[in-house]
């Protein structure tokens, strides 16, 4: 099932692509490259989810961008260039806007760089849009580890980078938590059927998990525009499983999950990923996922962010969102960017491309010490946090390190 999802999604890329002009070979469309920097600024990208369900994910961190260009061009710009900052939403349709926002930002807006989308839905209908027009994208949420790395030929998407984690280590450090650490030798799985990331993080975790020894007593799915949930867990909990594995890609499946099964008199003990991750899903479902685990990459109640969160929640405080990991992630990515551009000394994209490739070391917003791996453009060692549900607050339980 997997397989032919991707292959359908895939053709549906290739289709868009081509009607938007832009093909595998489209790089002689592109404008000079010295066009994006003859001026006295240069343009930053975004791209994401504004306006539909999960948007408390993408908006913090399109505020997050924004406010460090807005310092940075008070500390002078980049490269004594003045920063601008654009941004599209591709939440209606995350494969037809996608490639519509990377192509205005190519072609009309002239970006040195993108960071973002905070999503890997959103990533990976722009690889070869990137990767024609020679446009260093630094994604700041899309774990998928498509984004990155060609899983046919093994190669690394040259001009796509990220700052998270992937879901193959997500999905294993869950596994191995469920089996060793919790002690559940049965757990059941439900996924939406129609999400690439759902389906991929299911299939790193259940791998994971039956290696160890444990058994999946049941997989059920659901559509993504689904938000009724009674008969599939009715069949979890004749199953016999205790615990349930639900890789939603956002909090409100979670929240529909939880709440359903407790109207049914069914009890559960969740494993979320970090798309789920946030206030929300405790002021949606709070009592319904007590004692659930969620695995995320930094923990919001960290000290160190304690300034930040201040600053943000009293400069949006109008717009309803407040600071979260989404908003991290976002730092992480623009900084990673203005590190590269100087270090590059140049907004060539090539000259980016490179200095991203041999990133080591570099000071972050959430990482004191960030690397990139050439050979995947992933970042080297990071952490996964294990979150549990007490309270109505999230604790840190865990953590864990690809090195450890």
């Amino acid at each position: 099932m997997r397989s032919r999802l991707f292959a359908l999604v895939t053709a549906m890329c290739t289709i868009t692509l081509v009607l938007f002009g832009f093909g595998g070979a489209a790089e002689a469309a592109y404008s000079p490259m010295a066009d994006r920097w003859s001026g006295d600024s240069v343009t930053i990208g975004f791209f994401g989810n504004m306006s539909a369900s999960g948007a408390f994910q993408d908006v913090p961190q399109r505020f997050a961008i924004a406010d460090y260009i807005e310092d940075l061009n008070a500390r002078g710009g980049l490269l004594g260039k003045k920063v601008k900052f654009v941004w599209y939403d591709a939440g209606r349709d995350a494969l037809t806007e996608s490639v519509t926002a990377v192509n205005k930002m190519v072609q009309q807006d002239k970006v040195v760089g993108i960071v973002g989308p905070g999503g890997s839905r959103y990533a990976l209908p722009v690889i070869s849009l990137c990767n024609d027009s020679k446009t260093p994208c630094i994604t700041i949420g899309a774990t998928n580890a498509k984004v990155t790395v060609n899983e046919d030929t093994g190669k690394v998407n040259p001009y796509m980078f990220r700052v998270s984690f992937i879901d193959p280590y997500q999905g294993s450090a869950l596994a191995n938590y469920a089996y060793k650490d919790l002690g559940f030798k049965k757990i059941a799985t439900i996924a939406a059927v129609d999400d690439l990331y759902a389906q991929g993080l299911l299939q790193y975790f259940v791998d994971e998990y039956k290696r160890l020894g444990g058994e999946i007593t049941t997989s059920l799915s659901y559509q993504s525009t689904d938000v009724e949930f009674r008969s599939q867990l009715s069949a979890i909990a004749d199953s016999g499983a205790t615990a349930l594995f639900a890789p939603a890609t956002e909090y409100k499946y979670a929240a529909f999950i939880a709440k359903q099964a407790e109207q049914l008199g069914l009890e559960f003990t969740y494993l979320f990923p970090e798309a789920v991750y946030s206030r929300e899903l405790l002021e949606n479902a709070g009592p319904q996922i007590e004692g659930a685990y969620v695995s995320i990459p930094m923990d919001e109640n960290d000290p160190r962010f304690d300034d930040f969160n201040k600053a943000f929640d009293a400069k949006h405080k109008s717009s309803g969102y407040k600071a979260n990991m989404y908003a991290y992630y976002a730092m992480d990515g623009v900084m990673l960017l203005e590190w590269a551009i100087k270090k590059a000394n140049s907004f060539d994209g090539e000259a980016i491309k490179n200095a991203l490739e041999t990133a080591k070391g570099v000071p972050l917003f959430t990482e004191p010490s960030f690397t990139i791996e050439p050979e995947t453009h992933n970042p080297h060692n990071k952490t996964v946090s294990i979150m549990r549900v007490e309270k109505g607050q999230y604790k840190l339980v865990a953590t864990f390190k690809p090195g450890d």
